[in-house]
């Protein structure tokens, strides 16, 4: 510390700042008394000046009708910002001082400006803008203290300001977008709080940056908030001697805590460009240096970066976000699974209309996206096939058509993807002239399937595919479903061949009813009935050997069913109409039926499919369920 520090005292008044100094001896006074005689000048310059400069705290909401000192505070505060209020600080919220408040809301980017003083203009306040009210002491609902450093709360302490390159996550800005991120910065406080007041910023050395590429500049926290802004012109913007053109934020104070970092981002208003305009198509944005001034507790002005390079970006000036828009196409996560249809009457009583194939997501950047047409691929291996096609945008029909040779053509589809959001489109279908034997639907939509096109009406790519699971039609079936969830349990260790092995055992309780006519199970073993599989670390596992030693079976109903009469003695018919609920068990002992312990890893358990027969004699097959994780357990660690 040197031997005598420098304390300044800025009073504010409606129309002058004065600037006062004194001495102090570090060796003869306290950090206390020093803060007293700093208190006492203060007082001593406001009598001199007929008044005092107090910053204040707003506690309630004011609007039209309020009355009171902080009122009288708030419109002598407004005044001394040059917002016009005639009628001078009565006290009394009127017509003019809302038309004060909500001019000082727009420019501070509150929304909306509508002239009421309530929450968001009191945290406003409270995060850290500087209030400096004229002219006296103020009571009854406000806090008075002196100082123009609102939010401080370590006074007297001395900090160092620390300011480093933020991240920008777009490198290109495009004509006509508002509010278009260029710069950012983390402004970082260390042993005091620091009050950021002005930030000065780089534009480069050609004056086309101002008047014919950005038309006004903003500062906005970390919160979203608009600390500032300005417009960018010949008045605003100032060319030094090296012919930099330079652009300053002031009049606002966003405190940092001590020890803490706010992250700061630079965003622009970009004029309309032409396209294909060579006016700073590529330019640099940059503090400058020392562009960043705050104060700390002690009142002392701190400064950084050291360097006008050490926070830059370069940035790119592309044509308008309608001609840079893009169209991604993908299947949706809510596209059906695999599924089995029963149609028992061959669909020829609507039993298989508007069946659901395909769903897939179109999302769209940087303008809204008109999707004017679609074309999809239906393919079907049987006998029924799909009359009639239908396109949904969500829950709204936006297209019907026939499937002439496995292609669905939807035109005038005219509907809007709104830039930067995703839309999903569902594919339906009526499905006909199904039969005993299955028939195997799949739909597709490729990139060039779509036709779409910008606000201004010129053609947009799209990028992607979606492509459908398999759809099984039959006339005459069972449907299978799940009641639950499959359950896997491993059981206590024990010993197997003088080797240590953990046995588990699976469940799945499957639901069955009948379609179309009666439906025969188990003719063969229950493990060809039921084919069960393992997957170890979640891979279906057919090594020879490590499918491991195990037995499936199931129980034949005892009720609901009908087992005389039937070839099998193991076998039972399920009337038509019909349902029932089979558990199905597949038990492993940990081990390869050679007697070796399983190699070590997670193993899962999934029901791959399922046989059955309407005649008890030609044996069908349902795979649908194959490799599908919804029919499988959750993995347990073996051996």
């Amino acid at each position: 510390m040197t031997k005598s520090r420098i304390a300044r005292i800025a009073a504010l008044t409606a129309g002058s700042v004065a600037a006062f100094s004194f001495a102090v001896s570090a060796s003869a006074m306290t950090v206390a008394e020093i803060q007293a005689a700093i208190a006492t000048l203060s007082q001593q310059l406001a009598a001199m000046q007929g008044g005092s400069s107090a910053s204040v705290t707003f506690t309630r909401d004011l609007t039209v009708g309020s009355k009171g000192a902080d009122v009288t505070a708030l419109q002598s505060w407004l005044i001394s910002k040059s917002y016009s209020i005639p009628a001078g600080a009565t006290g009394t919220f009127g017509a003019q001082t809302k038309a004060a408040v909500s001019a000082w809301q727009a420019a501070s980017g509150i929304s909306p400006a509508a002239g009421y003083f309530g929450p968001k203009s009191r945290a406003y306040v409270g995060a850290g803008a500087v209030v400096v009210v004229p002219g006296g002491t103020t009571t009854g609902g406000v806090t008075t203290g002196t100082g123009s450093t609102g939010g401080i709360t370590t006074p007297g302490a001395e900090g160092t300001l620390t300011v480093t390159a933020g991240t920008v996550s777009n490198s290109t800005v495009y004509s006509g977008s508002s509010m278009a991120p260029v710069l950012a910065f983390k402004a970082k406080a260390l042993n005091s709080d620091i009050a950021i007041q002005r930030v000065k910023i780089d534009l480069g050395t050609n004056s086309a940056i101002y008047n014919k590429v950005y038309s006004k500049i903003y500062l906005v926290d970390e919160s979203g908030r608009t600390v500032a802004s300005a417009d960018l012109n010949s008045n605003t913007v100032v060319k030094d001697s090296d012919n930099i053109y330079y652009i300053t934020l002031s009049g606002f104070s966003s405190v940092v805590p001590k020890d803490t970092t706010k992250n700061f981002t630079v965003k622009v208003d970009v004029r309309t460009v032409s396209s294909g305009s060579s006016d700073l198509t590529s330019h640099t944005v940059r503090l400058a240096a020392n562009g960043v001034r705050g104060q700390d507790g002690a009142g002392i002005d701190q400064y950084s970066p050291a360097n006008a390079t050490d926070v830059s970006k370069a940035v790119t000036l592309a044509a308008t976000l309608a001609d840079s828009a893009t169209l991604t196409l993908a299947t949706a996560a809510s596209t059906p699974v695999t599924q089995e249809i029963v149609a028992a009457n061959g669909s020829a009583l609507n039993e298989a209309d508007k069946v659901s194939l395909l769903s897939f997501d179109v999302r769209a950047t940087n303008d809204d996206v008109l999707v004017t047409d679609v074309v999809a691929t239906i393919a079907s291996i049987g006998s029924a096939n799909a009359s009639s096609t239908y396109l949904y945008a969500g829950n709204t029909l936006v297209g019907s058509a026939g499937a002439s040779v496995g292609t669905a053509t939807f035109n005038d589809v005219n509907y809007t993807v709104p830039r930067g959001s995703t839309v999903t489109f569902t594919l339906k279908a009526d499905v006909r002239s199904a039969s005993t034997a299955q028939t195997t639907f799949s739909a597709s939509v490729a990139s060039n399937g779509i036709t779409a096109e910008n606000s201004n009406g010129d053609n947009v790519s799209t990028t992607g595919s979606a492509t459908s699971n398999n759809t099984y039609v039959r006339k005459v079936g069972p449907v299978f479903s799940l009641n639950g969830t499959p359950s896997i349990v491993k059981s206590a260790t024990a010993s197997q061949n003088n080797q240590s092995t953990s046995t588990v055992t699976a469940t799945f309780n499957v639901h069955i009813t009948a379609v179309g006519g009666d439906i025969y199970f188990g003719k063969q073993a229950a493990s060809s009935t039921f084919g069960v599989a393992t997957y170890f670390n979640g891979v279906y596992n057919d090594v020879a050997g490590q499918t491991g030693a195990s037995t499936t079976s199931f129980a034949t109903p005892t009720s609901g069913v009908v087992t005389t009469g039937i070839n099998s003695t193991t076998a039972f018919k399920l009337a038509q109409n019909n349902s029932i609920d089979i558990p199905v068990t597949f038990v492993s002992e940990g081990r390869t039926t050679a007697g070796a312990l399983l190699t070590t890893g997670n193993y899962a358990v999934g029901l791959e499919y399922i046989k059955w027969s309407t005649d008890d004699v030609t044996m069908q097959i349902s795979r649908f369920m194959g490799g599908k994780t919804e029919w499988r357990t959750a993995a347990v660690q073996l051996p």
